[in-house]
């Protein structure tokens, strides 16, 4: 199952704009990036009106490139509430309904939920989290992705004292699981 496509306008055989043409016009709404070295205002302009989420111009950072994936992942994935157990979650709003009440999320709470909910199942490092949540260059040593996994499930685990959402995996970190 393809998620997302990252598109270079020079392909060996043929037009990247021409395939965005082609997937457009058939109906395929798939988020599509468009990485290339054409950087001038009438490409960029000209990618996005073809139907492009993003267009991204080399050289550029792979730290860039993920946060940007995320960033139209979001966009495409967040029109709907995240449902857990009996919470529903809204990440665009920083906010979750639980047994009728609206309760509000911090940023960070609801930055690396919406990082882990886009990679469910997959085990992350605390570093890992650090590093694409808040951002960090090196890892320091801080209980920083303890402390918002502790609130997250406070807030959205049925029982938080047994998570069924916000796993440990002891001597790596965490991971999601819807």
């Amino acid at each position: 199952k393809i998620d997302l496509i990252i598109l270079d306008l020079l392909l060996p055989d043929g037009d990247g704009i021409g395939l965005l043409d082609e997937l457009r016009g058939g109906g395929d709404d798939m988020p599509v990036i468009i990485v290339t070295a054409r950087g001038e205002e009438e490409q960029r302009v000209g990618g996005l009106r073809a139907g492009a989420d993003d267009y991204v111009v080399k050289p550029f950072s792979i730290v860039e490139l993920e946060a940007r994936v995320l960033a139209v992942a979001k966009r495409r994935t967040m029109s709907d509430l995240l449902e857990l157990e009996d919470a529903q979650v809204d990440l665009d709003a920083y906010t979750y309904v639980r047994h009728g009440e609206s309760c509000k999320l911090l940023q960070k709470e609801a930055e690396l939920l919406l990082h882990l909910s886009l990679n469910p199942g997959v085990a992350f490092r605390r570093a890992d989290l650090l590093r694409k949540v808040w951002g960090y260059d090196a890892a320091p040593t801080t209980r920083t992705v303890d402390t918002h996994i502790f609130k997250l499930r406070k807030k959205l685990e049925r029982e938080p004292q047994e998570p069924r959402h916000f796993i440990t995996v002891h001597g790596v970190g965490y991971r999601f699981d819807p």
